[in-house]
């Protein structure tokens, strides 16, 4: 892996080293604090782990939010969370959201999809981004889905399928590759075990709300479920002004 990551970009390392720290929530699985829990009582429960970390992401600060610039180094996630859900700040370059998949005693579900839905694409208000970040290293990652949001029709749902394959999200892929593995579906996820993947957001050019929706079948229906921003808001990250592959 350190051969790997020395051949990485800048806006690479900063990807990979975010996820590794993030990854390490699900080296205990059960003891995850989970930001939604869904069908309690359903063959699955879906846990989605929002990266805040101060010293793992870049933060875009809208000009009108100056005062806010110098909390930001050493804030907690407990108190980025309300800045960034009141829109006093946004993710810069790259949002991440930890999945994990359990499926519950008893059955297993099969993961058939993961959905992606650019709803509003808009040109950046002035602000400021901060530096990159840097935190430490780490083991092997589960599972990417990297998607470049600029890429995506406005307002229609883009299946898995396609991002794996098209042309326009082919840095996105390499990206995949260089952390970890590329997501693979369908996935069963046998009874009582975990399955985690990390769904990557990236924006260059636009300021970019999305949502991702999860497709899954629990051995008699097809369920779904939309990842979204604490309160159903939309996720949300906007360029940094540098290049990534």
């Amino acid at each position: 892996m350190g051969r790997r990551y020395r051949n990485l970009s800048t806006s690479n390392k900063l990807a990979l080293w975010s996820s590794v720290v993030a990854a390490l929530a699900f080296a205990v699985p059960i003891a995850v604090t989970a930001w939604q829990t869904i069908f309690p009582s359903d063959p699955a429960t879906l846990l989605v782990e929002p990266n805040d970390q101060a010293c793992l992401n870049r933060w875009y600060v809208p000009d009108t939010e100056a005062a806010l610039l110098p909390r930001l180094r050493g804030a907690t996630p407990e108190q980025l969370e309300p800045w960034r859900r009141e829109g006093r700040i946004a993710h810069a370059g790259a949002l991440e959201a930890a999945l994990s998949v359990h499926g519950n005693a008893g059955s297993s579900v099969e993961i058939r999809d993961i959905s992606v839905t650019v709803t509003r694409r808009e040109k950046l208000a002035p602000g400021t981004v901060t530096p990159p970040p840097g935190c430490g290293a780490g083991p092997e990652e589960p599972a990417y889905l990297v998607v470049d949001l600029d890429a995506l029709p406005l307002n229609r749902p883009v299946p898995a399928t396609y991002l794996l394959r098209s042309p326009q999200q082919k840095a996105a892929r390499q990206l995949e590759k260089d952390m970890g593995e590329s997501l693979s579906l369908p996935h069963t996820v046998a009874a009582g075990d975990f399955y985690s993947l990390f769904l990557v957001g990236r924006a260059k050019r636009y300021d970019c709300h999305w949502r991702a929706t999860i497709t899954w079948w629990d051995g008699e229906k097809t369920q779904r479920h939309t990842v979204s921003d604490s309160g159903g808001k939309d996720l949300r990250v906007v360029p940094t002004g540098d290049d990534f592959p």
